[in-house]
């Protein structure tokens, strides 16, 4: 075994560090260290300074030494054939006892050899062979990233409803807003105190309800990166030796087995409790207003005491910025109906606010030569439209049990007219309703089937971020939401199909 390990020792000290190979004309240079002539020679032709190859040291050109005791050395040491060198190819071996490591203690999580296996330290221990071990736990790290993979696709899902769930928010404050600025245009001068309140608690509600997004969005992705880090590092050690794969795998195992998602809560019930009593208090001045209009200004100072005492001192430095920042107060105006843009089938209310279809048989054997633009839906245009910032509404559905109807939005470029056909560029965001469900789709091409039955829905438009949410106005829960872009102004698009079925928009 020494006569082995003294052949082993010598075989290292004359092989080149640059090819790996037993040296051939060997020379030594400035630094003292050894190199194949051939070697280091190219080595100096690829460089302008030459440097030792392992100390790093700068050297002289062309003052290489040709070292006879080495080449005799390593002449020596290639007639020895590999039973007398011992030495197996890069193998590791036991630093305590120099043999050849061959099993895997699955307690302490250690390579073996031999003498190790058993050992007093080990012979109590599961000990396998280190191919048997990979391959044991190849298996459970396949099985581990598939249930992470899984995780993740859930991650996804939940965090795509927790968006949707505060874009319901952030579209219903708005709406709640349209509906005070209407209500309010009915009420004397001395309730304009009272309206700026109630606008600027729903103004500061929505820039609560963005903030939220923010935080929930980078809760999520923190923790989704988190987990694809982890899945890759389990997925790069499938492709590793045995002994990388091994190297402290149960560490990465047990994150993996830990790893759970905490899905942070999408809308605060704190910010939901704050809207519910936004809400409330309009709903109390419209009340108050019928039984006794003298009262409200008494009541009104109390709430809004409560209000500002129930803020936090961040909460209220944000609130006392948005009082500062009067342009935050605006919102948009409500939708009517434009009577100019409708199908010939269309009827309409004094207000503008409600549209319903009627077809006569005369008419409908006349226009079957006409394709109507939206085809097979009967169309009328919102008013207004929307160039920047948002737009709310709600519509009402009501008719016969059958046939679908359709609300969206679409550019002052789509074929209002019958004359303009339907362009390969998207021109229309819209929600066919039907009673099975409803189903999104942008020019004509759709999305997936929701089956979620509305009665009344919701629509918010934001310009800017070019985002259309669409949400259940009677449950307040996310439906869909539309991410694109605008490059030109948008309007409501209504449209009917069965005769006799209406919508009523609100406020």
């Amino acid at each position: 075994m020494a006569g082995q390990l003294l052949a082993t020792q010598l075989q290292e000290d004359v092989t080149c560090p640059i090819c790996m190979e037993i040296l051939q004309d060997p020379v030594t240079i400035d630094c003292g260290h050894n190199f194949c002539l051939q070697c280091i020679s190219h080595v100096a032709k690829t460089s302008e300074n030459l440097q030792c190859p392992l100390c790093k040291c700068f050297v002289k050109k062309n003052t290489f030494r040709p070292n006879k005791l080495l080449a005799s050395i390593a002449e020596k040491i290639q007639t020895m054939g590999p039973a007398d060198i011992h030495l197996e190819g890069g193998e590791s071996r036991c630093q305590k006892h120099k043999e050849k490591l061959h099993y895997f203690c699955e307690k302490d999580g250690a390579f073996l050899c031999v003498v190790c296996r058993d050992s007093k330290d080990h012979k109590a221990h599961h000990v396998t062979l280190i191919d048997e071990a990979a391959q044991n736990y190849k298996v459970q790290i396949e099985s581990q990233a598939r249930d992470l993979g899984q995780k993740d696709k859930e991650i996804i899902e939940e965090k795509k409803r927790g968006e949707g769930a505060i874009w319901a928010f952030r579209a219903q404050v708005d709406l709640e807003k349209l509906k005070i600025l209407e209500e309010f245009k009915l009420l004397r001068r001395g309730l304009d105190e009272e309206e700026s309140f109630l606008l600027s608690r729903l103004s500061w509600l929505e820039q609560q309800g963005a903030k939220q997004l923010g935080q929930y969005v980078s809760a999520t992705e923190k923790q989704l990166s988190s987990l694809r880090k982890l899945t890759k590092s389990l997925k790069t050690r499938l492709q590793s030796s045995s002994m990388e794969l091994l190297k402290d795998i149960k560490d990465d195992l047990s994150r993996g087995k830990e790893f759970q998602f905490l899905n942070p809560t999408p809308v605060p019930v704190d910010l939901e409790k704050k809207h519910s009593e936004a809400k409330a208090r309009y709903e109390s001045i419209k009340k108050t207003l019928t039984e006794l209009r003298d009262n409200m200004h008494a009541e009104g100072k109390k709430d809004k005491s409560e209000f500002t005492n129930s803020l936090n001192r961040a909460e209220k430095e944000s609130w006392s910025l948005l009082q500062k920042n009067s342009s935050m107060l605006l919102t948009s105006v409500p939708v009517t109906l434009d009577k100019a843009s409708a199908d010939p089938d269309l009827t309409f209310s004094q207000d503008a606010k409600k549209v319903t279809l009627y077809i006569t048989a005369g008419k409908a054997s006349s226009r079957q030569a006409k394709p109507r633009p939206f085809y097979p839906f009967h169309c009328v245009r919102g008013s207004p439209g929307l160039s920047s910032g948002r737009l709310v509404w709600e519509a009402e559905i009501q008719g016969p049990s059958s046939g679908a109807c359709m609300v969206g939005v679409a550019t002052a470029s789509a074929p209002w007219s019958q004359s303009q056909n339907l362009s390969m560029k998207s021109c229309i965001w819209a929600l066919r309703i039907s009673p099975s469900g409803c189903q999104p789709f942008t020019n004509c091409k759709a999305q997936e089937h929701l089956p979620v039955c509305l009665k009344k829905v919701g629509v918010c438009v934001n310009h800017q971020s070019g985002e259309v949410v669409f949400y259940d106005a009677t449950t307040s829960k996310h439906i869909y939401t539309f991410q694109t872009s605008f490059d030109e102004m948008v309007f409501p698009i209504f449209g009917l199909q069965v005769a006799c079925s209406h919508i009523t928009l609100s406020p």
